[in-house]
C-alpha cells in the first residue's frame, strides 16, 4: 500500500507539473483544496478511484499509467506529442500557413515544367490572400481578435492587387488602377466593425 501511495504520489507531480498547473491550480480542477493535493503528493494519504479517474482524465493519461510506476507506452507517448502539438497554436498556424505556400510552389514549378502558361508568378499572388484567410481563420479559433483586423486588411489590399493583376495582364484593361479607389471605403469599414465588435463584445 505504501508503494502504491509513493507511485502515485510521483505520477501526480509528474503529469502536473507537465501540465504547467500548481498544486493550487489542480485543486481548483478537481473541486479539492490544495492540502489534499498536498498529502497525495507526499503520499501521506492516497485519492479514490473516483478521484483517480478524474485526474487521469484531466492529465489525459490512462488510469494504468498513474497507478503505476512503469512508463506510458507508445501509443500514449505518440498521443503526448500530438497534444502539445494541437496545443502551440502558432505552430499550427505556422504549419497551415507553410503548407499553402509549398502547394502554391509546387503547382507553380509543376506548371512551369509541362506547360506554357504566361504569368505562372501569378501563383504567388493569389496565394497571398487564401493564407490571410487561413489566418483569419485561425485567429477565431484562437481567439486572436486583435490580430484580424490586420489579417482583415491585409485580405482585402490583396484582393484588389490580385484582381488588378489579373484584369490587367490577362485582359488588359485599361485604367484597372480604380479599383484601389474601393480599398479606402472597405478598410474604414473594417475598422468600425473591428471596433464595434470589442466595444459590445
Amino acid at each position: 500500500m505504501e508503494d502504491l501511495k509513493k507511485v502515485v504520489a510521483n505520477n501526480i507531480i509528474k503529469y502536473r507539473k507537465r501540465a504547467k498547473l500548481t498544486q493550487v491550480e489542480l485543486a481548483e480542477k478537481l473541486n479539492y483544496s490544495d492540502k489534499a493535493i498536498s498529502k497525495w503528493e507526499r503520499g501521506d494519504s492516497l485519492p479514490d478511484i473516483a478521484v483517480l479517474n478524474d485526474i487521469a482524465k484531466l492529465f489525459n493519461v490512462t488510469l494504468d499509467s498513474l497507478v503505476s510506476d512503469k512508463e506510458e507506452k507508445a501509443v500514449s507517448g505518440l498521443r503526448s506529442f500530438f497534444q502539445r502539438f494541437y496545443s502551440n497554436k502558432m505552430l499550427i498556424t505556422m504549419s497551415s500557413s507553410f503548407i499553402a505556400w509549398l502547394v502554391a510552389s509546387i503547382i507553380f514549378v509543376a506548371l512551369s515544367l509541362f506547360t506554357g502558361i504566361p504569368n505562372l508568378w501569378m501563383i504567388f499572388v493569389y496565394t497571398f490572400p487564401i493564407n490571410c484567410i487561413i489566418l483569419i481563420v485561425y485567429n477565431y479559433l484562437w481567439k486572436n481578435i486583435y490580430y484580424n483586423f490586420i489579417t482583415v486588411s491585409l485580405l482585402i489590399i490583396s484582393l484588389a492587387v490580385c484582381t488588378y493583376l489579373t484584369l490587367y495582364l490577362f485582359f488588359e484593361i485599361n485604367r484597372i488602377w480604380l479599383i484601389f479607389i474601393i480599398i479606402v471605403p472597405l478598410l474604414i469599414l473594417a475598422y468600425l466593425w473591428f471596433i464595434a465588435r470589442n466595444k459590445y463584445k
